[in-house]
């Protein structure tokens, strides 16, 4: 399954491999066990988005790069992402394996010659119909086809393709995120051998005896509790309860806290669906190629089969649940006297939202007060640990969309961080950490959460920023406690989301890895994703791990080998999960807004460049562009301080300045809305 693990052949020249990521404006980036790759859109050699490339360094490119950087401004040489004096530039010298073998695009016939332009704005090819291919399907100007590619671009060849399937009109409800799906080659149907095996698992699941409604397969019953092994405990004794989104079907974590030895015991349980999907089944490897739940303002594209994450596994309230969990005595201060990891059997007691959770701790009366406010004060005495450690607290805002029986966007709703969201996230992160440390210490195989620490010239190009806001002196922040304290000056202030949303992208990503190194943005000696099974496969992986090292129980050598990929894939399909989430979210924003084209709004300006800046609205956080020529004329562009002003008069929109705007045109294809300044 997936990608083998290339290492090229050694030359004279400097040659290196990787996964290349296109921009939308047509460069790529190729991160390489060397450093980043800059690849200039004239030497991607026909590489598309995704291809795994070899790459031969273009030393003397950078070299003249280097002379123009001290021969001009370096504030001139930083846009788009290009490095400066630290910058490896590469030119692809083949591509050593293709991401896309289809391509969803929009049909266009010129001169009687059809040509199918990309939705993926990513892949920087038109593609021409191969009428030579047999089994073409017929399809008309405009339509939304998926073509099968029959020759790769090259240095003179065009792409060719010919027509598989027609999705259907641009205007036709659905299809618009349908396009995104298909872009991102997300699965969206399960084998006939997985969904077999859920129905197997659903209709001999057993009920358990003394009118108990836990399911189980036969296979386990026969030792009560339902054990997988003698580690499994009973706790349908505790009070036990969930926090989740008020849409959500799949539960995988619960919570409970009480006393035990004269100390707080908090209980993480997660779904243990490692119990019903076995290494190697039709079941787990279709979550192994999926390796995340993707959540689309109109649907969601789940790891499991329903029958899995929505129904067995899933922790229902008043049903009994197999589950894995994490028990952990809390010293007053709130740090961890002493761990228990087992295999449980639980019921939860409630099944509260988030909303609901915070009105209890508002003073709504509840049973479940008591309980709340215990983990409330708790969650505050490990925030404030993890802050005095270095962890970075980034504070996002995520817009929620609601959409009618039809698909149409009808209300946007912002959810941000409250006490109830704040309080589940700090105990999943500590079971994350506990779990992790015992792993490490037992020195068992592992699939960790690893964060990077940043480059330090990413954070140097920020400095500029910085220093207009007031956040530097002469040096950008370099560790996680003075970014951190940059996030808590600006806290409240109208450029802190803009100050948060630079900083997270001068981060590296997250990514999973059978060898732990860091966790910059916790601060943590050790780091894991045990917490979410049902839609995330190296949770699963992380269940099985453990429950082997506890038994004692060999892992088979195909699970230990293959741990390097399932890390690599699973990192690379997050990636592609969140930017199908983001293009759909950004999609239904824009056509919830397109009736209001005239209509004032207030908003930020998060970018800048020569031909323009960027706002983000505040009350949908839809992104939108303001072009430069609709400035007034004695506008010019300042980069050095990241403004467009007027040198006589003063007047200037700057980065992180509110403004006023007018929603001049709604592009149902284009990323950004068109905003006017009022």
């Amino acid at each position: 399954m997936g990608r083998r693990s290339y290492k090229g052949r050694q030359s004279s020249k400097q040659v290196s491999v990787g996964l290349i990521h296109i921009a939308r404006k047509g460069y790529g980036f190729v991160d390489t066990p060397e450093g980043e790759y800059f690849v200039l859109r004239g030497y991607l050699r026909g590489a598309m988005d995704g291809d795994l490339v070899e790459l031969v360094r273009l030393r003397s490119l950078e070299a003249r790069r280097r002379q123009q950087m001290r021969t001009h401004s370096a504030q001139n040489l930083r846009s788009d992402r290009s490095g400066g004096e630290r910058e490896l530039l590469g030119c692809v010298r083949r591509v050593i394996e293709r991401a896309h073998s289809t391509v969803v695009g929009t049909l266009h016939f010129v001169n009687g010659l059809g040509v199918v332009v990309p939705h993926n704005e990513r892949i920087p090819y038109d593609i021409f119909l191969d009428h030579r291919a047999p089994g073409a399907r017929y399809a008309e100007e405009g339509d939304i086809v998926v073509i099968r590619l029959t020759q790769y671009p090259g240095r003179i060849e065009a792409a060719q393709g010919y027509i598989e399937e027609v999705l259907g009109r641009e205007d036709e409800r659905g299809i618009d995120v349908e396009m995104i799906i298909r872009d991102h080659k997300l699965e969206t149907v399960f084998s006939a051998a997985a969904l077999e095996e859920a129905r197997v698992l659903e209709d001999t699941a057993e009920e358990g005896s003394s009118a108990q409604t836990v399911l189980v397969p036969a296979k386990l019953a026969s030792d009560p509790p339902f054990a997988v092994s003698s580690l499994r405990r009973d706790l349908r004794g505790r009070t036990i309860f969930t926090i989740d989104p008020v849409d959500a079907k799949d539960f995988d974590d619960a919570l409970s806290v009480d006393s035990i030895e004269g100390k707080l015991r908090l209980g993480v349980h997660i779904a243990d669906v490692s119990a019903y999907v076995e290494w190697d089944s039709a079941l787990d490897l279709d979550a192994r190629r999926r390796a995340t739940s993707v959540y689309l303002p109109d649907r969601v594209i789940p790891m499991l089969p329903p029958q899995i994450s929505e129904k067995l596994c899933s922790l229902r309230s008043n049903e009994d649940k197999l589950a894995f969990t994490v028990d952990m005595l809390m010293n007053a201060d709130g740090s961890v006297a002493k761990t228990e990891f087992y295999p449980s059997l639980i019921r939860s007691s409630a099944r509260l939202s988030y909303d609901e959770a915070q009105m209890i701790l508002e003073g709504t009366p509840s049973s479940f007060s008591g309980e709340l406010q215990t983990l409330n004060k708790l969650a505050h005495k490990l925030a404030r640990r993890r802050k005095q450690r270095g962890a970075i607290d980034f504070e996002g805002v995520e817009a929620k969309v609601t959409l009618d029986e039809t698909g149409k966007p009808i209300a946007v709703r912002l959810r941000t961080k409250t006490e109830a969201s704040s309080l589940v996230e700090e105990a999943m992160i500590l079971a994350n950490e506990q779990v992790a440390l015992h792993m490490l210490q037992a020195e068992a195989p592992m699939i960790y959460r690893v964060h990077d620490e940043p480059f330090p010239a990413s954070l140097d190009e920020l400095l500029p920023t910085l220093q207009e806001f007031g956040y530097a002196k002469e040096v950008a922040p370099q560790t996680s406690q003075e970014i951190q304290a940059i996030l808590e000056a600006s806290a409240g202030r109208p450029e802190h989301r803009l100050i948060s949303q630079l900083l997270l992208r001068a981060m590296k990503r997250a990514k999973y890895t059978p060898r732990y190194t860091t966790h910059f943005g916790l601060a943590s000696k050790g780091y894991t994703h045990f917490t979410s099974p049902i839609r995330r496969y190296p949770d699963l992986m992380v269940h099985r791990l453990l429950k082997a090292q506890l038994s004692g129980e060999p892992l088979p050598d195909a699970m230990i080998k293959q741990l390097d990929w399932i890390g690599e894939h699973s990192s690379n399909r997050e990636r592609e999960a969140e930017q199908t989430s983001y293009e759909a979210i950004a999609l239904k924003l824009r056509e919830y807004l397109a009736p209001r084209v005239g209509e004032r709004f207030s908003g930020v300006i998060t970018g800048m460049n020569s031909s323009g800046f960027y706002v983000r609205e505040d009350t949908t956080t839809a992104e939108g562009f303001v072009p430069r020529e609709t400035l007034p004329p004695d506008f010019i562009y300042d980069q050095a301080h990241f403004r467009y002003h007027n040198p006589e008069t003063q007047k200037a929109c700057r980065l992180g300045q509110p403004v006023t705007m007018l929603l001049q045109d709604v592009s149902p294809t284009h990323p950004h809305l068109n905003f006017v300044i009022a």
